[in-house]
């Protein structure tokens, strides 16, 4: 008989019955005490807060290839695009500026709109050299773009921001 026909599985079992990853964070001392209010495992505080507030705001499940509108503060919202298909596309008027790791947002030139960045999308896709990857990236993106354009509960408005980008210190070689 084998000796390991019929053991259980030994050690703990999931704590929030998924899998998780063990995170070291240092909060202030308000927000930690806020926290054991909702319960005293900081840990299942944290996890009911998310869970809260992923219903509240319909939290996307859309995987990472997919162009997104992102909350930034009130009703307000960017158009954010995975990172690694849209940072080497050449779209005339539009920057790709990094969030975090695999995402963007899209940000166009003083006095573009809506309608720019659709047709910066269609000019682009209309180039022989574009790749598969970057072609589908940009179908995708096109069709999101649309949708959103099509919807009446949202109005596209074109908003300046303030890039700041720190210069490089070059040592003497």
């Amino acid at each position: 008989m084998n000796a390991h026909a019929g053991r259980v599985k030994r050690g703990r079992p999931p704590k929030f019955g998924r899998p998780g990853k063990v995170v070291a964070i240092t909060l202030p001392e308000e927000v930690v005490l806020g926290l054991r209010k909702l319960h005293p495992d900081l840990a299942w505080a944290i996890v009911r807060l998310f869970e809260k507030t992923a219903k509240t705001r319909k939290v996307s499940r859309r995987p990472s290839n997919e162009a997104e509108l992102v909350a930034v503060g009130g009703h307000r919202s960017l158009i954010v695009v995975p990172r690694q298909l849209f940072a080497d596309l050449d779209l005339p008027g539009v920057s790709i500026l990094p969030l975090h790791d695999d995402r963007a947002f899209l940000a166009l030139q003083p006095g573009r709109g809506m309608s720019d960045l659709v047709l910066a999308v269609d000019d682009r896709l209309a180039e022989a050299s574009l790749g598969r990857g970057e072609a589908t990236a940009l179908r995708r993106l096109r069709a999101q773009l649309r949708e959103w354009r099509g919807d009446p509960s949202l109005r596209c408005e074109a908003r300046a921001i303030i890039v700041i980008e720190r210069g490089r210190n070059r040592r003497p070689t």
